[in-house]
């Protein structure tokens, strides 16, 4: 026996309430079996993501992630975040 599982929750971490640096990872988990397939969608509904991860760009962003079942009858959860990239990524310098 085959059991299937919609996604009823999604989660992204890190959190919101995080500072948010230019080039951190969020990344998208849900409950869905077998692994459900993810979009990550901007404010205007636009997908910039298929991935269960996406790097952030320096500047403000509003991102929800959907994952989608991917079995027979489709169904789905989701879950935003926002906030603002700030700073640089850290580049080591030889000396």
């Amino acid at each position: 026996m085959f059991t299937v599982y919609c996604p009823s929750s999604v989660n992204i971490t890190p959190s919101v309430g995080s500072p948010f640096k230019v080039g951190d990872v969020l990344t998208c988990v849900s409950d869905g079996y077998p692994e459900p397939s993810y979009t990550w969608t901007d404010s205007n509904g636009v997908v910039v993501s298929t991935a269960s991860t996406i790097t952030l760009s320096e500047g403000p962003f509003s991102l929800t992630c959907t994952a989608t079942g991917n079995l027979t009858t489709p169904c789905n959860a989701s879950s935003s975040v926002s906030g603002n990239a700030n700073g640089k990524i850290p580049q080591l310098v030889n000396v």
